[in-house]
């Protein structure tokens, strides 16, 4: 029997492909909050089907209250709300046989709908060379704790952006991209079975995969949008200054590289302005 951490965003959910959709109080967004729900609770499903002795749900979309409990499958249990450590992973410490993420997204950009990374500041990421979408990176700090990533859902490019690096992971393509804010989306209810399907499948084999552990030392080179965005994440002697708006994070452990990454996001944050940018 395992443990399976979800986690849970947004953007990448089958026939999301506006912001009305996915911000809260914008005209679609309880709309969505629906769709959400129900291809979380098709995990669920399948991850108990498969003999799941616990699912742990975080919701990792925005302010981090999007899933409504009442209309999760009460077998699993939920983290939600914001300023968490590890933001879109928090839990993934708790000793898991695999991970699964849902509703993912493409990398900033990215040719995938909605894509950003994290923040819609970041222009690019790069991890050892390699681009980095959240996937990615949090594939790399679920890896840090011994967690294989043994599925995720979200358009075309989000999967692959991972698959490419990270072989072991299924997929489950809900949408196809056309534009970031365009896409063909799959029928719901399609989606949903294959969602059950696909994780009473990757479950069955879980202990043949292996986590996802990028070669150390790691460099993780972020590119912002503005040079202020740079000076101000640079307050903290954290990271190094490459050029006007790009960084670089240096480390053997993943976990802190990961929580100097979530640090400059938080410092940079600061440095924008309403009307701006």
């Amino acid at each position: 029997m395992v443990s399976v951490f979800v986690s849970v965003d947004m953007e990448g959910l089958t026939g999301a492909v506006s912001p009305n959709q996915v911000l809260p109080g914008r005209h679609d967004y309880e709309r969505f909050r629906e769709v959400m729900v129900r291809e979380t609770n098709a995990v669920i499903r399948g991850a108990f089907e498969a003999g799941a002795k616990r699912v742990l749900v975080n919701d990792s979309h925005d302010g981090m209250l999007n899933l409504k409990i009442e209309k999760l499958d009460e077998r699993a249990e939920l983290i939600s709300g914001n300023h968490k450590p590890f933001s879109m992973m928090q839990g993934i410490d708790e000793g898991f046989e695999c991970a699964i993420f849902l509703g993912y997204h493409s990398m900033a950009s990215g040719e995938g709908v909605l894509s950003h990374t994290m923040t819609g500041f970041v222009s690019k990421a790069f991890l050892n060379g390699i681009p980095a979408s959240e996937a990615v990176i949090n594939a790399t700090l679920a890896g840090h704790f011994g967690v294989p990533v043994a599925l995720i859902a979200g358009d075309q490019h989000a999967v692959s952006e991972l698959k490419e690096v990270y072989p072991y992971a299924d997929g489950v393509v809900v949408k196809r991209a056309i534009e970031r804010y365009s896409a063909q989306s799959r029928p719901i209810e399609e989606v949903e079975k294959e969602l059950f399907a696909k994780t009473v499948g990757v479950l069955k084999r879980v202990h043949t995969l292996k986590p996802f552990k990028p070669t150390p030392p790691l460099r993780l080179v972020l590119e912002l949008a503005q040079p202020s965005l740079v000076s101000r994440a640079l307050y903290a002697p954290i990271a190094n200054k490459l050029d006007t708006k790009t960084l670089e994070i240096l480390g053997d452990d993943p976990l802190d590289v990961y929580m100097k990454f979530r640090a400059i996001l938080l410092l940079a944050s600061g440095a924008r302005d309403p009307d701006y940018g």
